[in-house]
């Protein structure tokens, strides 16, 4: 399926159940795409009305115009997802995030709060440290010169480095053969903004009700996972044991478990 947003059309895959029941929108991590929530399918599908978009650049929404400028910008990602709901009729959903989408989410809220019902994180990116941003930079130096996949390669196995880690670092690299080098180097280039924004947000709580579920082995941003519950204790935390970057893939029984509880309960509030 596919729609039209901003003069471009991003792909997407809907399941629909019944008009009572609540929307989920799923959003996919830089180099990921909508296969990345396939372990969630089967579970969520009952309960809810689902939307699996590929962002612009990712999976199928590959042919997506870049801007003059070869720049993009997280507004207008964020505009992308939002025209998608309005070409869809859906006011308002509960957001799942993987990785960067929980980042892509938590600033979308911001432009617009009206539109979410709740929000369910996994291994979500809250703030960049200095090194992260740095090895994130670096990636943007050495993309003229070095193969995108060949960088999204390394990145997988500094994120998730360890061998229970295989099989989310494995899907992180087959989802991002899809992603060609003019694609790459445009999303890098929203990397300072997503850190000077998320600098800013870190000490602010999240607009709706918020489940965070990260594993304990996400070296890179479990701990700030753990000190932004601990500055806003209103948002919920989960955190898996033994268990790397991408909890609904690793993990997904206990991560669907968790964030299916949550959902429910917070649909019967509204």
């Amino acid at each position: 399926m596919e729609t039209v947003s901003n003069g471009a059309r991003l792909k997407y895959k809907k399941y629909f159940i019944a008009p009572e029941k609540d929307w989920v929108v799923f959003v996919h991590g830089i180099g990921g795409d909508s296969r990345t929530f396939s372990p969630q399918l089967k579970a969520f599908k009952p309960h809810f009305n689902l939307l699996f978009p590929d962002l612009r650049g990712h999976g199928a929404s590959n042919n997506l115009p870049i801007p003059d400028d070869g720049k993009y910008s997280l507004n207008l990602i964020a505009e992308d997802l939002f025209s998608l709901m309005d070409d869809l009729g859906i006011k308002k959903a509960h957001f799942i995030g993987g990785s960067f989408g929980a980042t892509l989410i938590r600033i979308m809220q911001e432009i617009a709060p009206e539109r979410f019902i709740s929000v369910v994180s996994a291994g979500g990116v809250l703030r960049l440290s200095i090194s992260i941003y740095t090895v994130f930079n670096f990636g943007k130096l050495m993309a003229p010169y070095i193969n995108n996949h060949f960088l999204y390669k390394i990145m997988a196995y500094i994120i998730m480095p360890r061998k229970n880690h295989a099989k989310s670092r494995q899907v992180f690299i087959n989802t991002a053969k899809s992603i060609n080098e003019k694609e790459y180097a445009s999303w890098l280039f929203i990397l300072s903004e997503v850190k000077h924004n998320l600098d800013k947000l870190f000490c602010e709580p999240f607009k709706t009700p918020a489940l965070l579920i990260v594993g304990d082995q996400d070296h890179a941003f479990v701990k700030d996972s753990i000190r932004f519950c601990e500055k806003n204790p209103e948002t919920e935390l989960l955190v898996i044991p033994s268990c790397g970057h991408l909890s609904n893939i690793e993990k997904y029984t206990e991560f669907n478990s968790s964030a299916l509880n949550f959902l429910l309960n917070d649909s019967r509030k509204n």
